[in-house]
Formats: structure tokens, sequence, C-alpha cells
């Protein structure tokens, strides 16, 4: 009977970590650690909200997916993780809602990071952001956004917009080079006006 008790109580515990939701709260404590460019605190952090809400499919859950990989290819450009780590550490989320901060979109024919624009590659409108560090010496991030539904540029230009889907797959530098660290595929990407919080 104890045995019994004590599986359990076991289960419980794990079926109530799993199944908790990211709050705004966890998703805010993460910021001033990005802010600061601690990326690895910020990935420990990430790490750990991430391990105890396996099952949240929350917009906030695929915020803080996005600041793990994030984080993460900042650790590269600091040699706090190797281009292989990085990948085994990002390949975890494929399948999963991931979604991006928000960005300002620009022209397509405009140069700039941290900004989303629309390009056409082989005849199909993709979203395009260039994430890179506060000193623009490193790009972490790639992101290339499949929408699920028709996008009109005109219709989003000159606005914050955030974009998120399902990462599709994960590619690092081949050449292990700093220049640049990963490139993100998203399918069945959304793009929305950010709204003050």
């Amino acid at each position: 009977m104890k045995i019994i008790f004590t599986i359990l109580i076991s289960l419980t515990i794990a079926t109530t970590s799993f199944g908790q939701e990211i709050s705004y709260d966890d998703f805010k404590s993460v910021i001033p650690f990005l802010q600061k460019e601690d990326f690895k605190g910020a990935f420990d952090k990430t790490s750990q909200l991430l391990a105890s809400t396996q099952n949240d499919s929350s917009d906030l859950h695929g915020i803080v997916v996005y600041m793990n990989i994030f984080s993460a290819a900042g650790m590269v450009t600091l040699d706090q993780m190797t281009h292989a780590n990085f990948l085994k550490n990002a390949n975890k989320f494929v399948g999963q809602k991931i979604v991006m901060s928000a960005h300002p979109c620009i022209d397509s024919s405009s140069q700039g990071y941290n900004s989303l624009k629309f390009v056409t590659v082989d005849g199909q409108l993709l979203g395009l952001t260039i994430s890179a560090n506060n000193k623009k010496t490193n790009i972490l991030c790639y992101e290339y956004f499949k929408y699920f539904d028709p996008i009109i540029p005109a219709d989003f230009i000159g606005k914050n917009i955030r974009s998120g889907g399902t990462l599709a797959s994960v590619e690092v530098n081949p050449n292990n080079s700093k220049i640049w660290i990963s490139r993100l595929h998203i399918v069945n990407a959304f793009a929305r006006e950010m709204t003050p919080r």
C-alpha cells in the first residue's frame, strides 16, 4: 500500500509540473537577462521554465522557446556553447510553437537588423528577420516565415509585428563562424500587429 501511495504522489507531482503554463510574470523574469545580454542567465532561466511546462502550447510558451534558442545563439558568440550543442538544444523544439519578438516591419528594399521584411524566394512570399546582438556584431538568428494565410506586406509596413508558427528546422553556420549562428525555418506562420500590454 505504501508503494502504491508513493507512486500516486509521484505521478501527481509529475502531472502537475508538466501541466503548468508559463505566466506573464515568468516571461517578464527573463527580460532583464536579455537586456544585459546575459545570455547564459537567460538560457538557464528559460530552460528551467520550459522543463516544467512541457505540455503548454500558449503563445507565452512559444515566446520562451524563442528566448531559449536566441540566448543559446548568444552563448555561442561568447564561447559559452558550441555550435553543435546549440543545434542539439534547438532541435528539441522542432515541431513546437515558436513566437518571435515583435519587430518593426520595413520595406523589402530596406536593410536593417532586428526588423521584419517580406521577401520573395523561389516565387513564394516569406517573412525574414535578422536578429542580432545589441552591437550588431553577430547575427544570432535568421528567421524565415512561411505564412499560413496570404500576406499583404503593405498592411504591415511601419508597424511593430510579431510573427510565429511551428519551428520546422534549424541550421547552424556550417563553418562554425560567429558572424551568424543560426537559421530558423518556421511554417504555418502568422504575422500580427503588436498591441501594447
